[in-house]
């Protein structure tokens, strides 16, 4: 059995079956978060067999038709009210505090881009023990910090930072293909919560990607008010098995996953996940009392 790294912790996997190739016989491939609009073809006359089994929810945003930043407001706030309420909000903040915001693209300074990094985990820590919610992102965090910095400077990521003076507020990890952008890793302090920050750092993000022929803002998997509110488009996340179907055993493997993942999607609609995430964080708090 062949698996893709990284496995779920990505942002979607595209791929491509070689009909030529004979590396799939007698075995067995879970490839995870295959986004639905990716259509793959299966070859015909092969032994090898495709099975998706649904899984995350996905949303993004279409900027082509929009110019301007009061264009994006207009097509995802319903009413003028909604509108009116986000532009005060901004104004409120901007008055509240010294607001900065900064989009490292391109260049960034090592020992600025470590003392971020820095600050985005004290945020993430904050914001999630706030919550009462296990966050599967700081576990690797070593990891992340090791690979944006380079990303930056290839204009591959771009980092989001809104600042107090000199103290950030709201971040966002960014990843960035031709013209389509995939929001990553985000966060914001809790004490500006009431102030919109959340959603004053995506719509500085958006203005960002306007400027720069940005197309598509992709929030990735995961249902979030914040994702309905600045999205037109939602799609599905796919577990994809590709089995040899000739080999009794890789047919078997490959059965019992289809199985085994839509049982789990199954308790995931009965929200049972909601209930294992909650355990996960009070065994965190147990064993920091301990």
């Amino acid at each position: 059995l062949y698996v893709n790294l990284w496995k779920n912790f990505t942002n979607g996997i595209t791929y491509n079956i070689n009909p030529s190739a004979n590396d799939l016989k007698g075995k067995v491939a879970l490839i995870y978060d295959v986004p639905s609009f990716f259509e793959v073809s299966q070859p015909s006359n092969s032994a090898i067999r495709l099975k998706k089994v649904r899984q995350y929810a996905g949303f993004y945003g279409d900027l082509s038709t929009y110019k301007t930043i009061d264009d994006v407001l207009v097509g995802n706030f319903s009413s003028s009210k909604s509108r009116y309420n986000f532009r005060r909000s901004l104004k409120q903040l901007e008055e509240a505090v010294d607001l900065n915001c900064t989009l490292y693209y391109g260049a960034i300074d090592k020992a600025v881009y470590n003392d971020l990094m820095l600050a985005f985990k004290d945020l993430l820590n904050k914001r999630f023990d706030d919550k009462k919610v296990f966050n599967t992102v700081l576990p690797m965090w070593d990891f992340f910090t090791d690979l944006t910095y380079d990303m930056i400077l290839e204009k591959r990521v771009v980092l989001n930072v809104l600042s107090n003076g000199d103290v950030p507020i709201a971040m966002s990890i960014n990843f960035v293909s031709d013209d389509s952008i995939t929001v990553a890793i985000r966060t914001f302090d809790i004490d500006y919560n009431k102030l919109n920050i959340g959603n004053i750092e995506i719509y500085k993000l958006i203005e960002w990607c306007l400027e720069n022929d940005i197309k598509i803002i992709d929030f990735s998997k995961g249902e979030s008010y914040y994702k309905k509110r600045w999205t037109n488009t939602q799609y599905q996340y796919d577990f994809h098995i590709l089995y040899d179907s000739k080999s009794l055993k890789a047919s078997l493997i490959g059965k019992t996953l289809t199985v085994f993942f839509r049982f789990k999607q199954y308790l995931r609609e009965k929200n049972v996940n909601t209930l294992y995430v909650k355990l996960k964080q009070i065994k965190k708090r147990l064993l920091k009392q301990d």
